[in-house]
């Protein structure tokens, strides 16, 4: 019975971790030139989201023809195309990488471009 406690704490404690993980923000990466490269990181079997966006365009609307936003993978890992998405006005380039492996970390390598300022 005692085994049967202590594996359901367990399966608990993972589930929530693991939940956890999923849950949290999205990575919030902006750029105040025409082009930024970012160097990220994901722990073994994380996923994270990433927001691009563009700052100090001066009177330059950013759109997804002006704008956008690669997410390299690295070694066992796998990231969704980047697409551009608009949540409660707010538009942004965004990307989702998940670190295939349970034991080591990846390095996911972010570009994003914009428009030169007006």
């Amino acid at each position: 019975m005692k085994d049967l406690v202590a594996n359901l704490m367990l399966v608990s404690a993972l589930l929530f971790w693991g939940g956890a993980e999923i849950a949290k923000a999205a990575v919030e990466l902006s750029c105040g030139t025409t082009s930024c490269a970012f160097k990220e990181e994901i722990g073994p079997a994380g996923t994270k989201t990433y927001h691009g966006h563009c700052d100090g365009t001066g009177n330059t609307e950013v759109t997804d023809k002006n704008s956008s936003m690669t997410c390299h993978v690295s070694d066992h890992m796998t990231c969704t195309d980047a697409f551009w998405e608009e949540y409660k006005g707010d538009y942004y380039w965004t990307c989702t990488c998940t670190d295939d492996s349970i034991t080591e970390e990846s390095h996911p390598t972010i570009d994003i471009t914009c428009p030169p300022p007006s």
